[in-house]
């Protein structure tokens, strides 16, 4: 059945006609509708709107605000573990340069060397106590926990900036050290001079010529003619040539007075006043001079006093 809606202007009344009309065979409907009624009909209708659009309008604030509220709290939580997480770090940057200050004293032990006053403080030390709780309990207590640990982190990030500062100046202070020890180690003699067997020791001994015991101020060391005779640290050559006893040698001059002696070579490379450095080759072994056979006669004096070379051989 098809309806049609018609709505007709009544009379002065203000009175308002509705006619359906249905389709044929059935009879017609009429509705009279007063002008007051139909104010009130759409008065209705637009409060039931404007109500619509103000529920509409509330119910999406809403669900906005809850959407923020829920967004705030994810970021909280995420930043709260990224809190914790930082505060794990600087517990491991602590841990991990308090065993670096502690491998540097193993350093300065072993080089002899004293730290200096500022640095010698280990870093860490006097930077307070851990909090009496986990920094993720902390979080969970609050703004009051929040403000115990935020003051906590502070105090460690004081403690490490010191901490770091102090090891700045020790570092400064062993990277001086080590250089002075490896100005030392370069003119202090240190390695064979020959490959070959030792056949004499230093100090007292029967003489090779039969004659009574002397003082051996240094090593003999047996090999085949013509191998290589090395320098045993850097230094200046004080002497090359022919000397009485030893024939041909070598004198090496190096630094805190420490003096080596190279007899009995078959030939020299080197020249005085030339600077030779460790594992240079300065002549090759021989039987020259007042010897009983091919070996070398290697010697290191003190300050002009002959020691034991064994002592500076550190394969030995």
């Amino acid at each position: 059945m098809r309806r049609i809606f018609k709505g007709i202007r009544a009379n002065r009344d203000k009175t308002y006609t509705i006619l359906f009309i249905p389709a044929a065979r059935e009879r017609m409907k009429r509705f009279d509708i007063s002008h007051r009624f139909m104010l009130w009909l759409w008065s209705g209708v637009l409060s039931v709107f404007a109500l619509s659009v103000v529920f509409a309008g509330v119910t999406l604030y809403l669900v906005r605000k809850e959407d923020r509220m829920v967004g705030l709290a994810r970021q909280s939580q995420t930043q709260k573990e990224q809190i914790v997480r930082i505060y794990g770090r600087m517990q491991e940057i602590r841990t991990r340069l308090l065993l670096l200050a502690h491998e540097e004293k193993k350093i300065r032990l072993i080089l002899n060397s004293s730290s200096d006053a500022e640095a010698d403080t280990l870093l860490g030390e006097g930077g307070g106590d851990p909090p009496r709780m986990a920094p993720s309990v902390l979080i969970q207590k609050g703004p009051e926990g929040m403000s115990e640990l935020m003051a906590e982190m502070d105090t460690q990030m004081f403690a490490l900036r010191s901490g770091v500062s102090r090891q700045e100046v020790s570092l400064a202070s062993l990277r001086n050290s080590i250089r002075r020890e490896q100005s030392r180690w370069a003119y202090t003699p240190s390695i064979w001079p020959v490959h070959g067997v030792l056949t004499s020791g230093f100090g007292w001994r029967n003489s090779p010529f039969g004659v009574g015991r002397d003082f051996h101020p240094g090593i003999d060391i047996a090999g085949p003619t013509g191998i290589p005779v090395v320098a045993t640290a850097e230094g200046t050559v004080l002497a090359a040539g022919w000397d009485q006893g030893y024939g041909k040698s070598v004198r090496v001059l190096h630094g805190e007075g420490l003096e080596t002696l190279f007899g009995h070579l078959d030939s020299v490379v080197v020249s005085p006043g030339e600077r030779v450095s460790r594992g240079e080759v300065i002549g090759y072994l021989g039987n020259t001079g007042l010897s009983t056979g091919p070996h070398l006669h290697y010697e290191i004096l003190r300050h002009n006093r002959p020691v034991n070379p064994t002592r500076y051989i550190i394969d030995y």
